[in-house]
């Protein structure tokens, strides 16, 4: 499985996402590559499909409350980085930023996306929760609420 992004924005998946943000000279490049992949294919022979033991990466964690951050998702390290911290959000109001990497959410360990998905699921409006993160070489701490 391909799976081809762009990157993001302040205005992603928000109503303020409006064609003057799409990035064009990205999408040419990713359209490139995937004409270059689809040559490759047909002029290889067929390709056997290999099972792994590999698990499934798709979430079924449900949550109610958003720290208001955009993430990374192109970061591999351990934690979630912050690729942007949206306005008036739990996040920035707690004084995160674009860049920090988050460690810990409550009691729960954010390793992933995943963790730091299954760890949202946890808390409801209102609750309160220290943060662990990452900011440069310095480990932070500061308390959100939901």
């Amino acid at each position: 499985m391909l799976f081809y992004f762009t990157g993001l924005h302040t205005d992603y998946h928000t109503p303020n996402d409006d064609a003057d943000k799409i990035n064009y000279e990205g999408i040419v490049k990713i359209l490139d590559n995937i004409t270059g992949v689809i040559t490759s294919l047909n002029e290889s022979p067929k390709l056997v499909f290999t099972k792994t033991r590999e698990a499934q990466t798709t979430t079924s964690a449900r949550f109610s409350v958003s720290m208001g951050i955009m993430p990374d998702y192109t970061f591999s390290g351990n934690g979630v980085k912050a690729d942007g911290v949206s306005e008036g959000k739990p996040a920035q109001k707690a004084g995160l930023k674009a860049g920090d990497i988050i460690q810990q959410l409550g009691d729960y360990t954010v390793s992933s996306m995943e963790s730091y998905m299954q760890a949202l699921g946890k808390f409801k409006k209102g609750d309160k929760a220290k943060v662990k993160y990452k900011r440069g070489n310095e480990v932070l701490e500061t308390i959100v609420e939901f």
